[in-house]
């Protein structure tokens, strides 16, 4: 008889006992991995130790930062408790105005100098002030919990519409083949890659295929996984971007989207019943919020993040109000005369409603960055690395990598990303092509740089601090100081590109 060895033997009792643990799955993600809420907690993340040399920044700690985002969000929190349907620090609105008031109170109480506000006036406003939508067929309705107008889109008639519903897949071209679309209520798959900033249907055309083809109401079902609230334009962009569409238009999670496309999948007629009212507020404006920490020189280094947002907007951008804050306090405690520029810190101004804070600065470029040697731009500062799962995200205890971008010399671009490997900031490694965000009318004025990260999450009611870990905003902000250290050490003709 031949003996099977007992390695072997042991190998699939293995195998098999592993297999059966595989199918039956865990009983329960250990709690150091994910916390009651469902989301992983800050000491789970895998973060690279402070180094010795750099027990300067040991003072910018994430649990603050983190602190600090949450102050931000309590401001969306409370416009939400208004009663108003579309919340947030939204520009122009009484969440932003409560915003610059906690951007200048945290300026005045660290001592910073030059302390003022600067408004601009904004162009007509759209609102949604209510909305009523449903899809019914085969007997059964649907009422989707996570439905939100397009930014710009139009009212609906007094009495609203009741449209067939039509299915077009993605929206490519091949998906409108042999459809007519005219009259109806068109709902498209729309993919995030990773999110709202770049999502299939703004480089398919689907929206603008579906409008020319006539379509009476546009449904953009959002996602892969997941049931969330977006506010998104029709065009991509923002409010305000899309106020030409034809159609009234609406963004809904994918979990609600699934449920109407199977409708559709019956066979039997699908009726989409829909009421839109909006608004377009005029005489609103938008406020950059100033602080200086003077240095000894008559050159500055620029630190810029945006006020506003929809919804808790944790991520876009209370994080970045979050670093401002962190580098303030921490570069309040150096003395001046070790403060080789001085430091200008500025909350800027309605970042979503065209960023008139910044083109401000872009058209005033020649004398505003006169001085300037570096603009910092703090956006979107740490989230959670995720992994599509089926339809389903699986969370991790890694910090998703970042896209930067730096305009100007090899001396700057040295400085930036050895800083960023110092505390172990991860990147895409491949730079942007330009700098997105609210740095983007004036980035190549000037030597200028940021990280910015933009997943699903991104202009969703998903955006809470749950999602950012401490130890990411930590390390990143920990990374800026450095920069703004090394910077100093540097004259400002070693910053720019040379003509």
């Amino acid at each position: 008889m031949v003996r099977t060895p007992s390695f072997v033997v042991a190998l699939v009792a293995c195998l098999v006992v592993g297999a059966a643990v595989y199918a039956q799955g865990p009983k329960s993600t250990p709690a150091r991995l994910l916390n009651a809420k469902g989301f992983v907690p800050d000491e789970a993340f895998v973060t690279k130790p402070l180094p010795g040399s750099e027990q300067a920044y040991a003072d910018i700690s994430g649990t603050h930062l983190k602190a600090l985002i949450g102050e931000v969000t309590a401001i969306s929190e409370k416009d939400r408790a208004r009663g108003e349907k579309m919340w947030g620090r939204i520009a122009g609105f009484p969440g932003e105005k409560d915003t610059n008031d906690w951007v200048e109170a945290k300026f005045k109480a660290l001592g910073l100098e030059n302390v003022h506000r600067q408004a601009f006036n904004l162009p007509p406003q759209w609102m949604p002030k209510s909305w009523d939508v449903s899809f019914t067929g085969g007997g059964k309705t649907i009422v989707a919990k996570s439905l939100l107008p397009a930014p710009g889109s139009p009212s609906t008639p007094a009495g609203g519409l009741d449209l067939e519903a039509v299915w077009v897949g993605t929206g490519t071209a091949a998906d409108f083949v042999g459809r007519n679309v005219r009259g109806k209520a068109v709902f498209i798959h729309d993919i995030p890659t990773p999110g709202t900033i770049n999502h299939s249907v703004t480089w398919t055309g689907s929206i603008r295929r579906a409008q020319e083809q006539g379509a009476a109401a546009i449904f953009v079902v959002y996602g892969i996984s997941d049931n969330w609230a977006i506010w998104q334009g029709l065009g991509g962009g923002d409010a305000g971007a899309d106020a030409a569409s034809r159609a009234p238009g609406f963004y809904m999670g994918y979990q609600d989207g699934s449920a109407v496309r199977d409708l559709i999948g019956t066979g039997q007629p699908v009726r989409a019943k829909i009421s839109l009212a909006v608004e377009n507020a005029n005489g609103l404006t938008a406020t950059n919020v100033y602080g200086t920490l003077p240095g000894t020189s008559d050159e500055n280094v620029l630190i810029l993040a945006h006020q506003d947002g929809y919804f808790d907007a944790a991520l876009d951008n209370a994080s970045g109000l979050a670093g401002l804050i962190g580098l303030a306090e921490h570069f309040s405690k150096v003395p001046r005369a070790q403060r080789k520029r001085s430091i200008t810190f500025v909350g800027t101004a309605g970042h979503h409603a065209g960023s008139p804070g910044t083109r401000w600065m872009h058209d005033n470029r020649d004398t505003y960055f006169a001085k300037t040697a570096l603009a910092i731009n703090l956006e979107h500062l740490s989230y959670d690395d995720t992994a599509n799962w089926g339809a389903t995200i699986r969370k991790s205890n890694a910090i998703s990598p970042r896209r930067w971008w730096v305009f100007g010399s090899p001396k700057l671009v040295d400085v930036v990303t050895s800083s960023f490997l110092t505390f172990g900031v991860p990147l895409l490694v491949d730079m942007d092509n330009n700098a997105s965000g609210d740095m983007g009318n004036m980035a190549r004025d000037l030597p200028s740089m940021q990280t910015i990260d933009s997943p699903e999450v991104k202009h969703a009611d998903a955006d809470t601090a749950d999602w950012i870990p401490a130890p990411g905003i930590e390390a990143l902000v920990r990374s800026y100081a450095k920069i703004v250290d090394e910077v100093n050490k540097l004259t400002k003709g070693d910053l720019g590109l040379k003509n």
